[in-house]
């Protein structure tokens, strides 16, 4: 990232543009593409180190779970210390028999997994198992979700089948069913851990970071409103220029970036990631906003829609998110205070 100052008259004027982002440029699977519904998920725990694939680079998403396979997955999305450890009581596993002991003895430990004689590793795994293990590992709270036409209240996973779709972990396989006998496919795994990991940095001391719809913390003026308008227009003639579409406001998306120029307005800093929310992408994430491409371009300083425009373009950093044709959404924030006296953020978002 770069960082360029340009002495003004009253104060000087800074720029950062945000580089872009996805999932990386290179899909982590040979098999899976941006076009397949779980792809945002399934890279993003490949980015993280959750999931693998198999030697010949494909994925294999459409392939049932083995109860081992969901604790390799599970214990390396808890941070599992995976030591080779004896004792369990599984008569069908062992330390050198399979590369999943580790994750099971110490799941095991933590109670997810029960302490029987036989842990049937390669068994397929049930959505209603995967319900009990998913609320255990992650010591969900209890909730009361949806109910499931084909879960009655005495079904032995009931609670916790409620309990992950009132936690918005799972919306069913239909508006009436959640399917608890189906296999759990590892597209579907890796769909369950990034929905139940982005609750749980939603959730406890995070809660106030993470509200889905958040507020301005200052009403927004008409000067800036018509300043937003101004940067539209001219980022619009910008790309109609280099022969790219037009990109429509989004106000969900403003709604963040004016969020973030007031973060900076109040803690007086100047920089992509914030001492509040974290990186740009982090804090689309926790508020809500899906993409498939997002950057972010900040600048502070400027006294002028055409000034602030004139800066981004003459910097490559910004003017290549400008005229990114990956693209099709932005907003605007424009806050007030610190030591520049004005700070604006643009986003940009495909979604």
């Amino acid at each position: 990232m770069k960082l360029s100052k340009k002495m003004g008259a009253a104060a000087a004027a800074l720029m950062l543009s945000g580089s872009l982002w996805a999932a990386p440029a290179e899909a982590a699977f040979s098999d899976i593409s941006s076009g397949y519904w779980a792809y945002p998920q399934i890279e993003k725990m490949a980015e993280r180190g959750i999931i693998t694939g198999f030697n010949d680079g494909t994925f294999r998403a459409g392939a049932n779970v083995t109860r081992a396979e969901s604790a390799i997955f599970i214990g390396r999305a808890l941070n599992v210390k995976a030591q080779q450890v004896s004792g369990l009581p599984f008569k069908d596993i062992s330390p050198s028999g399979t590369r999943a002991y580790p994750y099971i003895a110490a799941l095991t430990e933590q109670g997810v997994f029960s302490n029987t004689e036989h842990f049937y590793p390669n068994r397929m795994l049930t959505r209603a198992e995967l319900a009990k293990i998913l609320v255990a590992a992650f010591d969900l709270p209890r909730a009361k979700g949806p109910v499931f036409a084909d879960v009655p209240a005495n079904h032995w996973a009931a609670e916790y089948i409620g309990t992950l779709a009132g936690a918005g972990v799972t919306s069913g396989t239909s508006a009436t069913t959640f399917s608890p006998d189906g296999k759990v496919t590892r597209g579907q795994l890796a769909v369950f851990i990034s929905n139940i990991l982005k609750h749980n940095e939603a959730s406890g001391q995070d809660q106030k970071l993470t509200d889905p719809q958040p507020p301005a913390k200052q009403p927004v003026t008409d000067h800036q409103a018509d300043i937003s308008q101004q940067i539209l227009q001219l980022v619009n003639q910008e790309r109609a220029k280099a022969g790219l579409g037009t990109l429509r406001y989004a106000d969900d998306v403003a709604k963040v970036a004016r969020l973030k120029s007031e973060d900076m307005a109040k803690n007086n800093y100047f920089d992509h990631t914030s001492p509040t929310y974290g990186s740009p992408f982090k804090m689309m994430d926790r508020f809500g906003i899906h993409y498939t491409f997002a950057g972010e371009n900040i600048a502070a300083g400027y006294s002028t829609a055409e000034a602030v425009m004139k800066g981004w373009m003459n910097s490559p950093g910004h003017r290549a998110n400008i005229l990114s044709p990956d693209y099709a959404e932005m907003g605007i924030g424009i806050a007030k205070g610190g030591d520049y006296g004005i700070y604006y953020t643009q986003m940009f978002v495909k979604r």
